[in-house]
């Protein structure tokens, strides 16, 4: 649940990554204007998604939990 939260507080923040307390993922780029978001707490949930460069709209494309 944690690492949901992480996430989802990273994604919404994404546009202003500066304003986030607490920086709990890593954040790649994958291509224009798409993300790969990971949780930095186990296990590992990561993301992709889309941002709208026009109105700044975040779309998840996908996701998976990671298993070590």
């Amino acid at each position: 649940m944690a690492s949901e939260n992480a996430i989802l507080d990273c994604q919404n923040h994404l546009s202003h990554l500066s304003q986030l307390q607490d920086n709990a993922c890593f954040i790649e780029p994958t291509g224009k204007n798409q993300w790969r978001i990971s949780s930095k707490e186990k296990p590992t949930i990561e993301v992709h998604v889309n941002m709208d460069e026009t109105t700044g709209f975040i779309t998840r494309l996908n996701w998976r939990q990671v298993f070590e």
